[in-house]
């Protein structure tokens, strides 16, 4: 019984969602797993997902650990950089073309890009409840809703782009670079010549 009081001050030490990878790096087996289950230390949430029995889920970081080639995007990514005062009523990532899309849950919006530049612009970044997860940073965000028009409302993109460039947020040289690839360059340099 001493292993699994181990085991039980490890979960107590982790963060909220533990994964099947968690438990297989600190040599915890499938026994003992199920043994956390029964006595009520953990949940399980989805295959290989499982959650403090004590803790909040963290979406984010669930949808990021059940699909692994998945950014979150537009208004999504937004939200994660604390870039807007609205709380998105979807979430939205962005999956490379080719991936099979039948398993997404309800409530997640789709957008699509070639894989080549699936991870242009991405960063790691904390999820609201504190875990790590990938969106994508303020340029290519903007590019992504330029280029996409009426993926957000008008008046809320222009506070945004308007704050960004008074706050010093935007690299200009990234923002043409990811304008270029994404085919969306004339409408961001006619954003930057009002802007600067």
């Amino acid at each position: 019984m001493e292993k699994y009081s181990k085991i039980i001050n490890f979960i107590k030490k982790s963060k909220s969602i533990i994964t099947a990878r968690d438990f297989k790096s600190n040599n915890i087996g499938y026994y003992y797993i199920n043994k956390l289950v029964k006595d009520n230390y953990i949940k399980r949430i989805s295959a290989g997902i499982y959650g403090k029995t004590d803790s909040f889920d963290d979406d984010y970081y669930i949808i990021q650990q059940r699909y692994r080639k998945i950014v979150y995007s537009y208004n999504t990514a937004l939200f994660l950089m604390n870039e807007t005062e609205v709380t998105p009523n979807q979430i939205e990532i962005t999956v490379p073309r080719e991936y099979n899309v039948r398993s997404f849950e309800e409530g997640i919006k789709l957008h699509y890009i070639n894989k080549d530049y699936l991870y242009l612009g991405a960063i790691k970044i904390k999820s609201p409840y504190g875990n790590d997860v990938i969106c994508y940073n303020l340029e290519r965000t903007i590019c992504d809703i330029v280029k996409n028009e009426g993926s957000l409302d008008k008046e809320q993109l222009n506070k945004i782009i308007r704050n960004s460039f008074q706050n010093n947020k935007i690299d200009g040289n990234k923002i043409i670079e990811y304008a270029i690839k994404l085919k969306c360059e004339k409408k961001i340099r006619a954003i930057l010549e009002v802007m600067i």
